[in-house]
């Protein structure tokens, strides 16, 4: 023990004595670790911990799985099916369903944008949930007819009911009726995630049609039941209501997914893939460090072979320099984690909405131990390599020629070998960073089908829980819609069920004179369903191609109209002309005056990229609000104006709230929407960046490095040569090549090893081929160029070296 202090101490004077080194080393090993720390605080947070439930490793999804759709689609499930699954099923200890999202919530005298969750009464107890405050939902509040009663979430608590005990008994009203609150939920339940409300299944009635695929289930395992055993089981189940219910149950199976496993199944290739990335810039990171180390060696051949001579072992030496880059890692691993600390900051400040269990992302003990044992394991990668080729000394040798050692050798041939992987690795992360920069590129700039600049939107709810709350609903946006429009600076105005990038309905439609849903089973043709007002397609600025807009004669009790759009038209009609002709889905229970449900249609609107840029158009059904009224309850407004669309968003407000106080209205522009749906390429793509660039300058350091110790080495022979009649431009081409040389090599590696791992980014590309050419011909360029810049201090200061003051030092 009292050798290893000696050596650590020793370590820390010679540290010391060398600042300029030990800031850089420190540095360049604090980036690396830092940023690896961060990124592995997101994913220990997102995809390693277990959930925040007890007996998370048997909590399970149970979800619909299409095999029509090749078997890997997963949905939602209907009520009947869920029923069957939880009453036949016997692998599970509980298995129940929910539903639900944001709804107008009106606590004390103010609406908000709530999300309230309807389920089932197992619920509570297959996630073992617990009331931090009260009590949960008791037996009697969950049969039907039951107390009107609901628990909160603990953040709900404290954010909406002033996070006091007095908040047991306060009432919320939503749905038009008034619920008691009688539970505050502990702080760690938070599922659904961002869920705020839980309320009885039974408050709102489930829809009986087993097509109606409008809920989640979740079940709990048996002790020792395997997740194949309750796959095989739920397959049978399956199969036999396809059995006994073909027309709605064909193709229909079941999935049975571990519940943490769903939870982050959209995100955990885009992880993996910046983990591994940040991996590599650590790698990079530690070939710096090592090169460092191994030059600075060069000044210590004499040290160590005194050592040895007065008769230090190699595993002696080789202990002490070890001992020097464990110090070196271990202050650069606490500096790391403040750099991890900022990093968090950051990756919270940019990432996508929806990431999962991003409030569990902190830098605590786990991500401390895991910075530790980066450190540790660090100091062996940049140190072991440098340690045992430094203590391979010929004390002889070293004693004869003093201080100096030659530049050539193995410690030459392990710098430069370090140099090429530097280079290759950087080539790598460069050619992927660029792919996805011209892939976001692509993405923002594809045409959504209409001009998305100067338009605000506004999320509104009308509360209604009938019909005839539903009709007065559609009276208040009728009421509405003129006063908005008369807002100055405001040139159009209309209200949807689905803005552009936010989709809330689809479903099956048949076409009159065709196949009927009873014959087509389930496998009848889908398309997105929307309700909108009059004057629509011209607010949003989509054309129409044929035939008329919807408009303020489409009222209820009227015939029933439908516009579609050209993706509807080329699928269902193909070059006929569709207008006229009649179409019906099951979107809600009007009839219309004939008693059938067929609409007409009326017109043909362009395509307009319903969800996310990177998704094209669908087949889409417009439809008349007032011939829709229940869905019509929850409309999107949206003001097209001449010029800054959040100029009229507080007249709107005022406008809103003069109507209805208990109306939620929610104000963002399109292009914050557009924002939010490419949020997760822009996660991806910002972060690769960030690391493809801290790789480029880690490797074009190390290339400089390299070729100014070169340079060192070398003076009297630039000087001999300059003796000899050498020019200044041979001595600048020399060097620069001997940069370069190592520079093409790793370009060379890096470009295969790419050109083969880039296919993993594949999915992740948009318009763009994974292998494109042109990023492949420019990333290998751009290095070139800047590790030539790179050389070309060391190669001009070699070029001014003084022929007589080198060879002297000689």
């Amino acid at each position: 023990m009292s050798d290893v202090l000696q050596d650590v101490r020793y370590a820390f004077r010679l540290l010391v004595r060398q600042p300029g080194f030990t800031f850089i080393t420190v540095a360049v090993l604090a980036l690396g670790i830092g940023a690896t720390t961060a990124i592995f605080s997101v994913v220990d947070a997102v995809l390693l911990r277990p959930l925040t439930y007890a007996h998370a490793d048997r909590l399970v999804s149970l979800s619909n799985l299409w095999k029509r759709d090749g078997g890997g689609v997963r949905g939602t499930v209907s009520a009947p099916d869920f029923h069957d699954w939880h009453d036949q099923a016997s692998s599970f200890d509980g298995m129940a369903a929910y539903f639900g999202g944001q709804t107008s919530v009106t606590i004390g005298a103010a609406a908000d944008y709530v999300s309230v969750i309807r389920v089932t009464p197992e619920f509570f107890s297959v996630l073992s949930a617990r009331a931090e405050l009260g009590r949960l939902l008791s037996e009697s509040e969950q049969q039907t007819g039951g107390a009107l009663a609901v628990v909160v979430s603990h953040a709900f608590w404290q954010s909406r009911l002033g996070g006091k005990p007095d908040a047991i008994g306060r009432t919320l009203k939503f749905n038009q009726r008034v619920y008691a609150v009688v539970g505050v939920l502990a702080p760690s339940f938070r599922f659904p995630a961002n869920a705020d409300v839980w309320a009885p299944w039974w408050v709102v009635p489930e829809t009986p049609s087993r097509s109606a695929h409008n809920y989640r289930a979740i079940g709990r395992l048996k002790p020792g039941v395997e997740l194949s055993k309750a796959q095989a089981e739920m397959d049978g189940i399956a199969a036999r209501l396809e059995r006994e219910y073909p027309e709605s149950n064909e193709g229909k199976a079941v999935a049975v997914d571990l519940l943490r496993d769903q939870v982050v199944r959209n995100v955990r290739t885009t992880l993996n893939l910046i983990f591994g990335v940040v991996l590599v810039v650590l790698l990079i990171a530690c070939a710096n460090v090592s090169n460092l180390l191994l030059a600075r060696a060069s000044s210590r051949t004499r040290e160590l072979g005194v050592r040895t001579a007065v008769g230090a072992t190699r595993a002696r030496v080789v202990r002490q320099l070890i001992t020097e880059s464990a110090l070196l890692a271990l202050i650069a691993g606490v500096a790391g984690v403040l750099v991890a600390v900022w990093g968090v900051r950051g990756l919270v400040a940019i990432a996508p909405q929806g990431l999962p269990r991003l409030d569990k992302l902190a830098i605590d003990g786990r991500v401390l131990a895991f910075a530790l044992i980066a450190s540790i394991a660090t100091s062996f990668a940049f140190g072991l390599a440098p340690a045992m080729q430094t203590s391979r000394v010929d004390v002889n040798e070293v004693l004869k020629q003093g201080s100096r050692s030659p530049a050539g050798g193995a410690g030459s041939r392990m710098r430069s070998a370090l140099i090429v992987f530097e280079v290759a690795a950087a080539v790598v992360l460069t050619i992927a960073a660029s792919l996805l920069i011209r892939s976001f590129a692509a993405l923002t700039a594809a045409d959504m089908g209409f001009p998305t600049d100067h338009l605000l939107v506004a999320d509104t709810i009308v509360p209604s829980a009938n019909i005839d709350a539903a009709r007065q609903a559609v009276r208040f946006y009728r009421d509405l819609l003129p006063q908005l429009a008369a807002i100055p600076g405001v040139r159009s105005v209309a209200a949807t069920t689905g803005v552009p990038t936010v989709v809330r309905s689809n479903g099956g439609y048949a076409i009159d004179g065709g196949p009927s849903f009873e014959q087509m089973r389930t496998r009848s043709p889908q398309a997105l369903f929307t309700v909108v007002t009059p004057n629509y397609f011209d607010t949003i600025g989509a054309r129409l191609v044929r035939g008329r807009d919807i408009g303020p004669a489409d009222i209820e009790g009227a015939p029933l109209v439908a516009v579609i759009n050209e993706s509807m038209r080329r699928e269902a009609f193909g070059d006929t002309d569709p207008v006229g002709r009649r179409i019906v889905t099951g979107f809600d229970a009007a009839t219309g005056p004939d008693g059938t449900g067929f609409m007409t249609i009326v017109g043909v609107a362009a395509d307009v990229r319903a969800s996310d840029p990177s998704i094209a158009a669908r087949p889409q059904i417009y439809m008349p609000f007032q011939q829709h009224p229940f869905p019509a309850s929850s409309l999107t407004l949206v003001l097209r104006t001449a010029s800054d669309p959040l100029q009229a968003a507080t007249p709107t407000l005022q406008k809103i709230r003069s109507l209805n106080g208990d109306v939620p209205v929610r104000i963002r522009t399109m292009d914050d929407l557009l924002g939010i749906a490419v949020s997760a390429p822009r996660f991806r793509m910002i972060l690769l960046v960030l690391f493809a660039a801290l790789a480029l300058v880690l490797a074009m350091a190390g290339v400089y490095g390299l070729v100014s110790f070169s340079v060192s080495q070398r003076t009297g022979e630039v000087g001999l040569r300059m003796a000899l009649g050498a020019r200044r431009s041979q001595i600048v081409a020399l060097t620069l090549a001997s940069g370069l040389k190592l520079t093409v090599a790793g370009v060379l590696i890096g470009w295969v090893a790419a050109f083969a791992l880039v296919r993993l980014l594949s999915s992740m590309l948009y318009k763009i081929p994974a292998h494109d050419m042109l990023v492949f011909a420019a990333a290998p360029l751009l290095l070139t160029a800047v590790a030539a810049l790179a050389s070309l201090a060391p190669a001009l200061r070699a070029s001014r070296v003084d022929p007589a003051v080198a060879l002297r030092a000689e």
